[in-house]
């Protein structure tokens, strides 16, 4: 029998002691992302992929900037992004209130437990019409009942005719993103955790400024929080040239962060993923070169990703009457799209209430007859995920996951990788095939999931509690075989370059003083409670 999932157990007064004093000692971590592709078909997405160098003529565009651009003589912007030390101390400050908020000790406060939250996605992800089948049987999303069942469980339909492409670390997104930024004709809408002071910030600064000075309707939405100390400098030089620079702010819970990485040009092309506009993402400039994944749309669902952010932005405006332009979130009357065989879903999630992102991938594994494949930045699984993990290794089911070493992850990771290991260990032990990228400080960014050659799904959701308490997150959730090979492919070659743990004690780790802070208070759901539901 597989180990008991793992809920969470919580004891306020010593939580709010020990936030206060993590808080001190070690900046907010934040969640981080990356790719790598091959041949894509002869289509029009070419001009905007990876062959942009020999198609940038076809598009009347100047060839793809690999190198630094010139910069202001007021402005730096090469070499690594600055360490503001003030903007770090206000990301501290939002995150310790809303830990505290979350305890629930004011009216009006509180947030689900992670027992709560599993709990509410476990009730909607097992289901008596389509129960679990076991290893061999055929996958159930091939059952049109099941995907029906699940875009009712996530609260988002699949549309057809979509074409999907995966753009496999920054090189071949930043490709695809500097050419439907300079191809724009009509808008663009982005949405980013962060625009950071680096090569990779200026570039697309510049660009969208020459796009507004064309009369190209330019929005961008990112953190308030987080631009505090990413991309101070690139951020006003956007403002200053009368771009349209939303600072999001949850409007219900003020400390919350907007983690949503899209970009929409013309209402045609999307691209959705992991990556932020910096140098360790495109890997324009620098040594540290983040392994990360995007996916490019081109399809109804792309209508579907702006009604999504629309809807935000537009609320954001009307509450906080900045004055800036609508989105117009009905469907485009005049959309060129590349058109293909993928039906896709765009989902966002803005936690703690509801979580129809998770759902997506724990119904997912529910769904799995023969393998499910993850790749994810921090696994610091609540027990939902650990349930549905070990009921699938129960079903014979192979299940393969790959995160972080201690060596890989970035900085501000560090102090959870203690509470990743006490994830892994009882999924290694059931059966679960665990790897961990190798590298010192090669990020593993990517966040997507693929099953049984059917499903993929893919965007900025970290399997980590801040996905359930903090970060408002967009996923893509994708049927369509050969897109899920082209990922699958992906996925064997990360595979092949990282560790494959084959002994626990190969997770085990020696916590330092913040880990064990980290791992007792911000992840109490890792101590052992019986199943939630059987």
């Amino acid at each position: 029998m597989p180990a008991a999932p793992y809920t969470i157990s919580m004891t306020n007064k010593k939580l709010a002691l020990s936030l206060l004093v993590s808080c001190v000692m070690i900046p907010q971590f934040s969640v981080a992302q990356t790719a790598n592709g091959g041949a894509a078909p002869a289509t029009r997405l070419e001009e905007l992929g990876g062959n942009l160098g020999q198609s940038a003529g076809a598009l009347g565009l100047e060839g793809y900037e690999a190198a630094p651009v010139a910069e202001p003589a007021s402005q730096n912007f090469s070499g690594p992004e600055p360490i503001y030390y003030s903007g770090t101390a206000v990301t501290i400050w939002h995150a310790l209130g809303t830990q505290i908020s979350d305890l629930g000790w004011f009216p009006g406060t509180g947030a689900p437990s992670f027992e709560a939250v599993s709990e509410r996605v476990i009730r909607a992800s097992k289901s008596a019409a389509y129960p679990a089948r076991q290893a061999g049987q055929p996958s159930l999303f091939t059952d049109s009942g099941f995907i029906a069942e699940f875009e009712a469980a996530t609260g988002s339909k699949f549309s057809s005719g979509n074409y999907t492409r995966f753009l496999i670390d920054g090189e071949n997104s930043f490709r695809a993103k500097d050419a439907m930024i300079k191809g724009a004709k009509k808008s663009l809408l982005i949405s980013s955790w962060a625009f950071y002071d680096d090569t990779t910030g200026y570039e697309a600064a510049r660009m969208l400024i020459a796009k507004h000075k064309e009369g190209v309707q330019v929005q961008i939405m990112i953190d308030d929080t987080v631009a505090s100390s990413h991309g101070k400098k690139v951020v006003k030089m956007m403002q200053d040239a009368g771009l349209e620079v939303l600072r999001h702010t949850d409007l219900d819970r003020s400390g919350d962060i907007w983690h949503v990485k899209v970009m929409i040009a013309d209402d045609n092309y999307a691209i959705a993923g992991g990556m932020n506009f910096g140098d360790v993402y495109s890997h324009k400039a620098g040594t540290i070169l983040w392994r990360d994944t995007d996916v490019l749309l081109s399809g109804p669902a792309v209508a579907q990703a702006k009604a999504l952010l629309g809807s935000v932005w537009n609320k954001q405006v009307n509450a906080r009457k900045l004055g800036y332009k609508a989105v117009d979130v009905r469907g485009p009357q005049d959309a060129d799209y590349e058109g293909g065989s993928a039906r896709a879903a765009v989902v966002l999630q803005n936690p703690p209430q509801t979580s129809p992102i998770l759902t997506s991938i724990v119904k997912a594994m529910y769904g799995a007859t023969r393998n499910i494949n993850i790749e994810n930045a921090y696994f610091v699984a609540i027990p939902a995920v650990t349930q549905a993990v070990l009921e699938a290794r129960a079903r014979g089911v192979e299940v393969n996951i790959l995160t972080n070493s201690k060596e890989s992850i970035d900085a501000e990771g560090k102090p959870i990788v203690d509470a990743m290991a006490k994830c892994l260990i009882p999924l290694q032990q059931s059966g679960v095939n665990i790897y961990l990228k190798q590298g010192v400080m090669q990020t593993l960014h990517s966040k997507f999931m693929t099953v049984d050659g059917e499903f993929a799904d893919i965007g900025s959701y970290n399997l980590h509690p801040r996905g359930e308490r903090i970060d408002t997150e967009v996923n893509v959730n994708i049927l369509d075989r050969a897109s899920v090979a082209q990922l699958d492919a992906a996925f064997a070659n990360d595979l092949a370059a990282a560790k494959k743990i084959n002994n626990p004690k190969e997770l085990e780790t020696k916590p330092g003083l913040v880990s064990q802070i980290m791992s007792q208070f911000f992840y109490a759901q890792l101590s052992a409670k019986p199943e939630l539901q059987k």
